[in-house]
């Protein structure tokens, strides 16, 4: 049982390391001029143990977003959206002020920008990494939040209606500081919304979606 726990510790200590090294790798090279001996050179590890834990460069590279993204081991993204089920708008509105304030704070991020204009810069020779992106990041936040979404309206907290579009609504207006004020600003000067923004933000969501009638699940 022991010997277990060990193997697995060491086996979470060797992914991390060579995700960090990754990460640094890619940040400074880009995805198409990255190799697997200089991934493997920057993890200090052979070709084959990076092989062992990571057949391909992609699964790699998806490792690294996720990482820096919705697994950050700090923010615990997916969890906390996963363990978010209210039972009255209050509730609601405190996840979502919380949850906003946990994304625009991974968007911002000076390396998951850095990375973002290196997907942007590699994508017209590696059309696939677009693919990479949005299956990593995007759809898998989208799919949790509008899971989300449906046990808050099971809960009657939530107008019955078009999760997707509810979830578009929540996530764009974070997605505006991300680009105008992170990825389209010289790197290293990205402004984060204030607290009592992103409250606004939510103060009007909320007044859209809420159903007036928290007490009752709806049919």
């Amino acid at each position: 049982m022991g010997s277990k726990v060990e193997d697995g510790a060491r086996a979470k200590a060797k992914r991390e390391q060579i995700l960090t090294g990754a990460r640094h790798v890619f940040l400074r090279e880009g995805f198409a001029a990255t190799s697997t001996d200089e991934l493997a050179r920057e993890a200090r590890v052979s070709k084959r143990t990076l092989y062992a834990y990571y057949p391909s460069k992609e699964e790699l590279f998806a490792d690294v977003l996720r990482e820096l993204t919705i697994e950050h081991p700090q923010l615990r993204m997916l969890d906390f959206v996963q363990r978010i089920e209210p039972h009255s708008a209050e509730e609601l509105h405190r996840a979502l002020a919380e949850l906003a304030k946990r994304i625009v704070s991974v968007m911002l991020r000076p390396e998951y920008l850095a990375l973002l204009r290196m997907i942007i810069a590699d994508s017209h020779r590696i059309p696939q990494l677009t693919d990479i992106f949005r299956a990593t990041i995007p759809e898998r936040g989208f799919k949790e939040v509008n899971a989300m979404l449906q046990r808050a309206q099971e809960n009657g907290i939530v107008v019955r209606g078009d999760r997707e579009v509810m979830t578009r609504s929540f996530i764009g207006p974070l997605l505006t500081y991300a680009l105008m004020d992170g990825l389209f600003r010289p790197e290293g000067q990205s402004q984060p919304p204030t607290n009592e923004k992103i409250e606004e933000i939510v103060d009007l969501y909320m007044k859209a979606i809420s159903s007036g009638n928290e007490n009752s699940p709806t049919a």
